[in-house]
């Protein structure tokens, strides 16, 4: 987008989800931070495609940080200087995956910080990986050394839905037999009912963005 249309979406208010490991591995662009920050607009994270990525705003919020901060160095790198400073902390990065996404949702009023008459949607990381101690920077430690198996606890509007590491009042390995099944079914059904497809248009992704972006801008 241009400047002007971006400065058009500032003014309006809106705000941009950035899924940075689908955007990145898809080769769609540079995610969307810089924009981001020089018009005032909170970024927030998603995962888009979970049946091929990650999916889960940890892996996000780090993969979004690195971007970040060597698109924010790169001028100085081509040009042979070093990098003195980082541009961007892990906190900005974890405030990217919490209370931005919940203010982008219209829901920062009861959730998205540990605050005081909001409802207790938690989720606590910890436990014996050596990668996790000391903790000496506690948003660094989480955007950059937490993986999902060292989620502890989540709690939802202060009821456990994992605790110890296990789910509450859920089978996992029942639920991960079932999901392979159903994955085998769809895909079997799909086989059987699909037919060779005539292949796009040339530059048909190039006419449909244009006409998306004459109807959005009409």
């Amino acid at each position: 987008m241009t400047d002007e249309r971006w400065r058009i979406l500032a003014d309006s208010g809106v705000k941009v989800s950035i899924s940075v490991e689908t955007e990145l591995n898809m080769g769609m662009g540079r995610p969307v931070f810089a924009k981001c920050e020089e018009f005032g607009v909170k970024p927030t994270l998603s995962c888009d495609v979970v049946s091929l990525n990650s999916g889960d705003l940890i892996t996000q919020a780090r993969m979004g940080l690195a971007f970040k901060r060597w698109a924010d160095t790169e001028h100085l790198n081509l040009s042979g200087k070093d990098v003195e400073q980082v541009s961007t902390t892990a906190l900005q990065a974890l405030e990217w995956a919490t209370i931005n996404g919940a203010e982008a949702c219209g829901l920062d009023d009861i959730v998205g910080s540990i605050t005081v008459g909001k409802k207790a949607d938690l989720i606590m990381a910890g436990g014996q990986d050596m990668a996790l101690h000391p903790v000496i920077d506690a948003p660094g430690t989480l955007i950059y050394q937490t993986k999902p198996s060292d989620i502890r606890h989540v709690m939802v509007a202060g009821r456990f839905v994992k605790r110890d590491g296990v789910l509450v009042d859920h089978d996992l390995p029942t639920l991960l037999v079932e999901a392979d099944r159903s994955a085998q079914q769809i895909l079997a059904r799909i086989r059987a009912a699909s037919r060779d497809l005539p292949g796009k248009p040339r530059d048909g992704f190039d006419d449909l963005a244009e006409a998306m972006r004459a109807n959005l801008w009409a």
